[in-house]
């Protein structure tokens, strides 16, 4: 069952959330230590400076705020030319020279919920929420993966795709997956 509110999302049995108990998030531990130093240290100025929004998943039945996944989001947009190759765009009169997209700033999941499809559910969430009343316009989520073939799988798997390949050898690899994909 899915409920909305502004910025909130319960989705079968979970909560998606802005966070806002920044303490709370001095436990978190993802595995990662510049993910982890992140989220503990630098999620209240990035929202100070109106930079991301930091997202919490939390159990919806358990009442209380215990965050098994952070996820940050910002706004971003695409260029029509790293697009082209892959989607044709049709229907509209207007030529747009950028898409609209949301980026996944940095996201983690707590290292006693990893491997148990917490990441899948949290994209899902994200990607149900930037389609459920759409805000402002957003066609595409985009990502830059950390360049390790477990990270690259798991947003392959959830139909992230590269732009190109010219990143291979960087330390992350520029993704987006495509929202009109997903038939409401």
């Amino acid at each position: 069952m899915l409920t909305e509110q502004r910025n909130y999302l319960k989705y079968d049995g979970w909560l998606l959330k802005p966070v806002d108990k920044y303490e709370s998030l001095k436990q978190f531990n993802c595995g990662k230590a510049d993910l982890n130093d992140f989220f503990q240290n630098d999620v209240y100025l990035q929202k100070q400076e109106l930079l991301n929004e930091t997202y919490e998943l939390t159990e919806a039945t358990i009442g209380k705020d215990f965050p098994v996944a952070l996820i940050s989001l910002c706004n971003d947009a695409i260029r029509k030319e790293k697009l082209f190759p892959y989607l044709p765009f049709k229907g509209t009169k207007k030529d747009y020279p950028v898409y609209p997209a949301v980026k996944i700033a940095r996201f983690g999941v707590k290292n006693d919920f990893r491997r148990k499809n917490i990441g899948t559910l949290a994209i899902n969430i994200i990607k149900t929420l930037f389609l459920t009343n759409n805000r402002t316009g957003c066609r595409f989520v985009t990502v830059d993966a950390y360049n390790e073939s477990d990270v690259l799988n798991f947003y392959n798997k959830n139909g992230f795709q590269f732009f190109s390949e010219r990143d291979k050898n960087k330390d992350t690899r520029a993704m987006f997956y495509d929202l009109k994909r997903i038939k409401l």
